[in-house]
C-alpha cells in the first residue's frame, strides 16, 4: 500500500461548501437523525476512514483517508493532469442532542497524482476540542468533482490523558495513521502517545480469551462478569519523541496504559490475519448456529470436511445451486460486515449488533445517542415495526461494546426470520 502526503489548508471554497452542507439546513439533534447509512458499506459509494488524535489540553486532530479508487480526477481547464478534489467538513457539538457546534471548519484536499492504481489519498486537520470533556464530531467528505458526499458521526472521548484518543498507531515507514484497531502477526508499527504525560515506558496487559456467541433476542441471561486479570503483563519502552514500536505475535488484545492504577487506555486487537475478511470453512461453521438446532450445529461441527458440510447445509435450504449460492452469499456477508462495524474486543459478528444484524440485515431506521442505539426494522414509529435498542457497555478496552436489550416478545420475529433463513430467503434483503 502506498501512502501519500497532501498538506490541507482553509478555503474560501470550503467556507462556501459548509454553508450549503450545513446552513441552509435548519439544525438538527444527531439524536433526531436516521443514521441507518452508517451500516450500509455496500450502498455508499465513499468509504472515508478516521482516526483521532488528542494534541494539547485545547486541541485534536482527525486524520483521514480514502482510497483514490473511489474518487473522480478529471481534467482543468488546459492542464494535462488529472485532479482530485476533495472537501472534508466537520461540525463539534457537546452531545448528541445539542444543535449549535462549538466548533467548525473545513479543508480542501487536492492530489494531482493519478495513478491507475489504488493509493490512499491521506490528510489531517486541526480542530477545537477541550479537556476534559466529552463530544460528537459530524464529518462530510465530498468528492467535489461529481458532487457526491459521505457523513459520518464520530465520538471524541477527552476525559482524562490517557483516555485512547491520546495515542496514535502509525507505521513505521512513512509515519501515517494506521486506520484500523488491530495488528498483523508480522506488522512493527508505532505507537505514539501525545496526551502529554511523561513516561519512559508503557505497560501492556495481554488477554487471550474465548468468548461465546451471543444468545438469541428473545432469551434471559445474564452474562458474565469479564475477568480482568491479565494472562501476562510486560512493557515496551517509549523514546524521547513519544513512540514505542510494537510487534505483537500472538491472537488475543493488548492494553496499552500509562498507568496501571487506571483502567483506561490503549487496546490493539489481533485477530486472525484474513480478518476482517472471512475465508476459512472452519471459522464460517460456527456462524451457522444461529440459524440451526443444537443437534445440526453439533452435527455440522462433527463434520471432517467443514466446506461440504457447508455447501450440503445451504443446497439442502436453498433449494436449488442458485439459490443456495444466492442465500449463502448474503448470509456471510452480513456477517463479515458485522466485523467492520461492530468489533471490539472480539470479532463482530459474534457481538449482540452483528448477531442481528446478520439476522435482520440493515436497520430501515438508526438512531443514535451517547450510550445506546435504537434499530427499527419496518416504518418509524408503527405499532407493526420491529425495535431493537443496543446499551453501550462501559469497559476500558473498546468503546464500541453494546449489549442488546433482550425480551421474550422477540421470540415470534425471531423464528420467523430463522424460518425464512431455512426457506433460502434472506430476511429483509434491500
Amino acid at each position: 500500500m502506498i501512502f501519500k502526503k497532501h498538506s490541507t489548508y482553509p478555503s474560501l471554497l470550503l467556507l462556501i461548501l459548509l454553508l450549503s452542507i450545513f446552513a441552509c439546513q435548519t439544525p438538527s439533534k444527531i439524536s433526531n437523525q436516521n443514521l441507518s447509512y452508517s451500516y450500509r458499506k455496500s450502498d455508499n459509494i465513499l468509504h472515508p476512514q478516521f482516526a483521532l488524535q488528542h494534541i494539547t489540553n485545547q486541541t485534536s486532530l482527525i486524520h483521514f483517508s480514502i482510497s483514490t479508487s473511489e474518487l473522480l480526477y478529471v481534467k482543468s481547464g488546459d492542464s494535462k493532469s488529472f485532479t482530485a478534489r476533495v472537501a472534508l467538513t466537520y461540525r463539534l457539538l457537546p452531545s448528541y442532542d445539542a444543535k449549535v457546534p462549538i466548533d467548525t471548519g473545513s479543508v480542501l484536499i487536492i492530489d494531482k497524482d493519478f495513478s491507475d492504481k489504488p493509493n490512499l489519498l491521506i490528510a489531517k486537520t486541526e480542530f477545537k476540542a477541550a479537556y476534559p470533556n466529552n463530544y460528537v464530531l459530524e464529518v462530510v467528505v465530498q468528492d467535489l468533482n461529481r458532487n457526491i458526499s459521505s457523513k459520518s458521526i464520530l465520538n471524541i472521548y477527552k476525559t482524562s490523558f490517557q483516555t485512547s484518543q491520546n495515542f496514535l498507531l502509525t507505521d513505521t515507514t512513512y509515519n501515517q495513521p494506521i486506520f484500523r484497531n488491530f495488528i498483523r502477526k508480522e506488522e512493527v508499527l508505532n505507537l505514539k502517545y501525545t496526551g502529554g504525560m511523561k513516561q519512559s515506558k508503557l505497560f501492556v496487559r495481554y488477554y487471550s480469551r474465548q468468548f461465546p456467541l451471543p444468545a438469541p433476542a428473545f432469551s434471559t441471561f445474564t452474562p458474565k462478569a469479564f475477568d480482568y486479570h491479565a494472562d501476562s503483563i510486560f512493557s515496551v519502552a517509549i523514546d524521547t519523541s513519544g513512540i514505542a514500536k510494537i510487534h505483537l505475535e500472538k491472537l488475543g488484545f493488548y492494553h496499552f496504559q500509562l498507568d496501571t492504577t487506571s483502567k483506561d487506555g490503549f487496546t490493539i486487537y489481533r485477530f486472525n490475519e484474513e480478518f476482517p475478511y472471512l475465508t476459512s470453512p472452519e471459522e464460517l461453521v460456527p456462524m451457522l448456529r444461529f440459524i440451526t438446532t443444537r443437534q445440526e450445529y453439533e452435527d455440522l461441527m462433527a463434520q471432517a470436511d467443514k466446506k461440504k458440510a457447508i455447501d450440503d447445509f445451504w443446497q439442502k435450504n436453498g433449494g436449488n445451486n442458485e439459490r443456495a449460492k444466492s442465500i449463502l452469499k448474503t448470509y456471510y456477508t452480513r456477517a463479515q460486515e458485522s466485523n467492520l462495524f461492530f468489533t471490539s474486543y472480539c470479532d463482530g459478528w459474534k457481538t449482540d449488533r452483528g448477531l442481528i444484524y446478520t439476522i435482520f440485515g440493515q436497520p430501515n431506521t438508526l438512531y443514535k445517542q451517547e450510550n445506546s442505539e435504537t434499530w427499527v426494522y419496518g416504518e418509524d414509529a408503527s405499532y407493526k415495526s420491529l425495535s431493537f435498542i443496543f446499551v453501550k457497555v462501559i469497559n476500558p478496552f473498546s468503546e464500541n461494546d453494546y449489549q442488546l436489550n433482550r425480551s421474550d416478545m422477540f421470540k415470534d420475529e425471531w423464528y420467523k426470520s430463522v424460518d425464512a433463513w431455512r426457506q433460502g430467503r434472506a430476511y429483509n434483503e434491500h
